[in-house]
């Protein structure tokens, strides 16, 4: 009894292994069969350079080994890369490639004029296109409305010149008042007496604490004037600076042009680049990514 109890043990065991086996399988084969049809789909999407499917089936559900093999030499980097390139430079063709950075990123300068740098950027591994961030950075702080951080430098500039001038008309002042301190100690005492002596200690006490001031006083305003050759050299530092942001600013008031000549404005650049990538990722039905 216990030799066929073993046996109809054994036989179950051996029939759940072969179901067990059987569904591995059938999910295996069911994973290959929609791998060589994402493999299949994706050479054909390449083939007819279908850029939407490309994307779809590249970013998405085709397994990353062959993501690696199809892309091994950037060849659907290439791809991707030249097929934005066309159509961006067919959208906006003011658009003047400046250079290549990598397999899929590229820089682009708005126009032709004499300031050579690159503001717009593309990936064309997203995809997506934007302004390089140090541009963005510049066009917002060197923006044509913003006169303030032109009038904040000339303002330092002012003012250095100011205490300058302030220190010297101080300086005279307080130097005409230490003489007449010192006349009017000496002339205490030359007229100091016996009788008045107490009255002459007072005075000259009194003399010598004023000029105390006007000596404290005195050494506020001699950095200014002593120290010229400083305030000399940080003022040469504020008129580079000056010249500086006035290029600059010059620069970003150029590239402001050229977006209101070829967009209408920032915002209309923005609005005109988002729909420009939502026409080429997902065109209309009927049309593609090059028309």
């Amino acid at each position: 009894m216990s030799e066929e109890l073993e046996q109809e043990k054994l036989h179950e065991e051996t029939s759940n292994l072969a179901i067990d086996f059987d569904e591995i399988k059938e999910v295996a084969s069911k994973n290959i069969t929609s791998m060589l049809k994402d493999l299949q789909d994706f050479e054909d999407a390449i083939e007819m350079e279908n850029i939407p499917e490309i994307y779809r089936i590249y970013k998405g559900r085709l397994h990353k080994e062959l993501k690696q093999t199809s892309n091994q030499n950037h060849e659907i980097d290439d791809l991707l890369s030249r097929k934005l390139h066309d159509n961006f430079v067919a959208r906006f063709p003011f658009m003047e490639h400046v250079e290549k950075i990598s397999p899929t990123i590229h820089h682009y300068k708005i126009g032709s004029y004499y300031r050579e740098r690159p503001t717009i950027g593309f990936d064309a591994s997203i995809p997506e296109i934007f302004v390089l961030p140090y541009i963005d950075k510049e066009w917002q702080y060197y923006h044509p409305d913003n006169r303030e951080i032109l009038e904040n430098i000339e303002q330092e500039i002012d003012q250095l010149d100011a205490k300058f001038i302030a220190a010297k008309t101080e300086l005279e002042t307080i130097s005409r008042q230490l003489k007449e301190v010192e006349n009017q100690k000496t002339a205490i005492q030359n007229n100091k007496g016996f009788f008045n002596r107490g009255k002459a200690d007072e005075e000259m006490e009194e003399l010598e604490r004023r000029e105390k001031l006007l000596q404290e006083k005195k050494q506020t305003w001699l950095p200014f004037v002593e120290s010229k050759e400083s305030t000399n050299r940080k003022k040469d530092e504020l008129m580079q600076r000056y010249e500086e942001t006035r290029l600059k600013r010059a620069v970003v008031t150029k590239e402001y042009r050229l977006i209101d000549r070829y967009f209408g404005g920032a915002t209309q650049m923005s609005e005109q680049i988002q729909d420009f990538l939502n026409g080429y990722l997902y065109p209309t039905k009927g049309e593609t990514a090059d028309e």
